[in-house]
Order: C-alpha cells, then sequence, then structure tokens
C-alpha cells in the first residue's frame, strides 16, 4: 500500500462533504422562498452554490479535517465540522462584503444553508466511517494482513492497530513464532500458524501483505532477508516493524501501519492511480460485455439446452487475487455430468503441472466445442468483471483444486486480479503444454504490469480470437 491509497478515502471525503453542501443548499433555499427550481436557476444563487463548492475545497485542503478522522469521537466530529463550516461562513461573508454583494443574498438563506450543512455534514460523515471500517474493512476488497509476531508482543500490536482504526486493513489471523498457540483466539483473531509452518499457511489463505513485529531481543533464529523473500515469491507484500535495513530485497518503502513505522517489501508495488485506471477500463469493458452477453444468451441458450438438457450457464468456485475465492460464470460448454467424469480422464492429461486439458475432450459437446473455438462461452465472466471479481486483462484464475496442490512461489500468480485474457492466453493460448510456462509468463505480466501492456494484451487477444488461434 503507497500514499496514493492512503489519500484514496480522503478524496472520497471531500466527494461526501460537496454533496453534503448542495443538499444543503437546496433544502435553505426551499425554506427561505418555498421554491428550488426557481431559485436554484437564479443566476445569482447558481453563481454562489459553485462559489461555495469552490471556496470549500479550498479550505477542506488547507484545514485538513482528514488526517484523523478515523481516530475522531462523536463530539470531536462534531466540533471539527462546526469549525470548517465557520471558516466556510466567514471567508463567504467576507468575499460578499468586499464585493459589496450584501442586499443581493437572504441573511435568512445563509443561516439555514449553514445549519443545515452542520448537521448534514456531521451525519454523513458518520456514516461515512461506519461503511469504511464496518463493510469496506470485511469487504474482499480490503487488504487482508496476517501479523507474525511474539507472545508477549501479540496483544500490544492488536490493540494499537484497533486503536488507529485502520480502515483498509483487516487482520485475518496471527502468527506466534516463539510458541506452538495454533487454535488460540487473540483479541477475537485466531492464531492459525507458528514459526515452522506459516510459509505452508500462508500458501493456501486470502492474504494481501504481512506485518512483522518482533522485538530487538528476539532470540529466534529467524533470517529476516529469507522470511521476506518467501513472501515476496508468494506475490504477499511484507511489512517489516523494526529498523532494519541493507536487506537485499526487491522493491521497498517506508510507511506507517497503525502507528508503527515500517519498512514494506514486494516483488512489485503497483501504483495506485494505474490501478484505479485499469478498474474504470474493467467498469467500462464489463458493461458493455454483459449487453452482449444478454443479446447472445437469446441465441445460444436454446443451442444449449437441445443438445444437452441441464443449465444454460456453468458455475464453479474460482481462487482470484491473493487467494479470494468467487464464483465464476461462462456458457455451459459440456454435459452436465463433467465434473464427475474429470477424475476417469485424469490419465490423458495433456498439461504438465497444475492444469488439466486434454485434447478432443468427450466432455464437451458440439454446441460447446463452437462456443470453446470462438470463446463465446467466457462471455458471462463480464459479470465476475463488473462486480470486481475479476479483470479484462490478468492471470486465469485456478480451481481450488489446482490451488491447493500449489508451491508457494506459484502463489504469486495471483497477485493482481484475474483476467478474462491475459499474456499466455495470446501467447499460444491452449498450445502451451507446460503449467511452469504458464507461470512465467504470468510473473512477466505482473512483474513488467502497465495500463499499456493491458491494452496491448486486449488488442492481441482481438487478434487471437477472430482467427481461433490456439482456442479449444
Amino acid at each position: 500500500m503507497d500514499l496514493m491509497k492512503k489519500d484514496t478515502p480522503n478524496k472520497y471525503l471531500l466527494f461526501v462533504d460537496l454533496c453534503c453542501i448542495v443538499i444543503s443548499f437546496l433544502l435553505a433555499t426551499w425554506i427561505r422562498y418555498g421554491n428550488i427550481t426557481r431559485y436554484w436557476y437564479n443566476n445569482v444563487y447558481s453563481f454562489a452554490s459553485v462559489y461555495v463548492l469552490l471556496l470549500y475545497t479550498a479550505i477542506y485542503y488547507f484545514y485538513d479535517s482528514y488526517s484523523r478522522l478515523f481516530k475522531r469521537g462523536y463530539w470531536e466530529e462534531m466540533i471539527v465540522v462546526i469549525k470548517i463550516n465557520c471558516i466556510l461562513a466567514v471567508t463567504s461573508t467576507a468575499v460578499i462584503f468586499i464585493f459589496q454583494e450584501g442586499t443581493t443574498y437572504s441573511r435568512l438563506f445563509f443561516f439555514c444553508f449553514f445549519l443545515l450543512n452542520i448537521l448534514i455534514m456531521y451525519i454523513a460523515r458518520q456514516y461515512y466511517k461506519i461503511i469504511l471500517l464496518a463493510f469496506y474493512k470485511k469487504s474482499s476488497s480490503s487488504k487482508k494482513i496476517m501479523i507474525i509476531t511474539t507472545s508477549n508482543q501479540v496483544k500490544e500490536v492488536l490493540s494499537r492497530i484497533k486503536r488507529e482504526n485502520d480502515w483498509e486493513y483487516q487482520v485475518t489471523y496471527l502468527t506466534i513464532l516463539d510458541k506452538h498457540m495454533v487454535g488460540e483466539v487473540i483479541d477475537g483473531i485466531e492464531v492459525k500458524a507458528d514459526f515452522i509452518d506459516m510459509f505452508e499457511v500462508a500458501k493456501h489463505q486470502v492474504l494481501d501483505e504481512v506485518f512483522i513485529h518482533i522485538p530487538n531481543d528476539f532470540p529466534f533464529n529467524l533470517n529476516l532477508e529469507e522470511t521476506i523473500l518467501e513472501f515476496e515469491n508468494m506475490g504477499i507484500t511484507a511489512n517489516l516493524s523494526i529498523n532494519t535495513f541493507g536487506l537485499k530485497i526487491h522493491e521497498k518503502i517506508i510507511q506507517e501501519i497503525s502507528g508503527y513505522h515500517v519498512l514494506t517489501f514486494s516483488s512489485k508495488l503497483f501504483d495506485e492511480s494505474q490501478l484505479q485506471l485499469k478498474r474504470i477500463l474493467d467498469i467500462i469493458g464489463g458493461l458493455v460485455g454483459c449487453i452482449l452477453t444478454v443479446i447472445l444468451t437469446i441465441f445460444i441458450a436454446p443451442a444449449i439446452m437441445i443438445e444437452s438438457p441441464g443449465p444454460v450457464f456453468f458455475s464453479q468456485i474460482r481462487v482470484g487475487k491473493n487467494g479470494r475465492r468467487f464464483r465464476i460464470y461462462k456458457f455451459r460448454s459440456m454435459y452436465v455430468d463433467a465434473e464427475a467424469r474429470k477424475q476417469e480422464l485424469f490419465a490423458q492429461n495433456e498439461m504438465n503441472g497444475f492444469m488439466f486439458k486434454i485434447k478432443n475432450d468427450p466432455r464437451i459437446t458440439k454446441v460447446g466445442n463452437f462456443l470453446r473455438k470462438t470463446s463465446l462461452d467466457e462471455f458471462p465472466q463480464f459479470l465476475n468483471i463488473l462486480k470486481g471479481d475479476m479483470s479484462l486483462v490478468g492471470t486465469r484464475p485456478p480451481t481450488e483444486d489446482e490451488f491447493l496442490q500449489y508451491e508457494g512461489r506459484h502463489k504469486r500468480r495471483l497477485a493482481l486480479k484475474s483476467g478474462l485474457t491475459g499474456l499466455w492466453q495470446v501467447s499460444g493460448r491452449s498450445d502451451i503444454a507446460d503449467f511452469e510456462e504458464v507461470v512465467k509468463l504470468d510473473l512477466e505480466y505482473i512483474d513488467n504490469w502497465s495500463i499499456l501492456i493491458d491494452i496491448k494484451i486486449l488488442f492481441k487477444t482481438l487478434w487471437v480470437v477472430l482467427f481461433g488461434r490456439g482456442s479449444r
């Protein structure tokens, strides 16, 4: 997590405050004049509303009412809201006086406006904090973090994290290095690993980052460099809270987590602004794709049901970013008993490694064969993209059975969201017969990722799909 990520709720809070100002302006107009539309479109009041919005934006950043937002109680937040509105009122009055516009605006209107804005802004900010701390923090979008520490430090670390109210982190489980405490629950968080099995546990858990907090006099023989490198190989960001320098590990930045100054290590630190742009492209692509899917369903659904009675859509649990489970959707291209027959076909598997694929798979229907050759079976995944489970471009999500066989280094291919298409699909798609080659291409994509690369892959995908290269 970088500073761009830290600043995201700051921008959202400004948007919430500006919406409150608009609502307060409309209500004050209605209270004073009994009519909103007439005076809202009046040149004088429309200019005033725009002016107040711009003025508040400047005051918001100058006053900095955000920095301690999640640490403030109800009364303290009320004081902040009153102060920032008083600054807005004084500044607005001063500008009106300077330009000698005092007779143009109703004093009752402005009194109602500021009174309403204090009330509405205060309530909106409280709900904003609730949403981020209670809902976003527990959603799949928040950062899932593992605490690695000692038995005598764990309660202090958890207490400090709770006091800091970090909105973007959810502590999912603990690793205790100096004692075997697996299965115990400390302050509501389960201990799932110790020094011996922490990498094995991390490999199969939903995990974005680890937070390592070790006292300086820690006697255990822990090689920090090897530990951090092992997490990097899984695509997991490591945050180190002790003053340790000179470690020869990939990318690192200094930042703050819950009041602790940490060194953050990762094989790849992504630019948050680029990730936000990627999500915007996903939403646009997802909307267009969902519309096309609805149209295609009208023609594809009857063909699927006529040849093989059963559901039109196939769904399956897949593993996405850093181990997150989600349900993927496709047009059904196999007979309904396909999963049950998979075991008897394992001997014919043509892939080396943790993937299953055979030529002329007997489970595929004739309609399904056509859907796969044209990649039409993939269209329902645009719903996954719109929901945020997947991206237009990324790495293909493995099944749970495949994922559970992964070595730690394989998990790094899930460091970004899974994609509808990716580098290995446009580099041979089904012609690649070695899972390690798939992993190599996926990691090449992750290590060099940019929006420009995504756009190039999307254009290559169109070419591959139109000419059917490597698809089966």
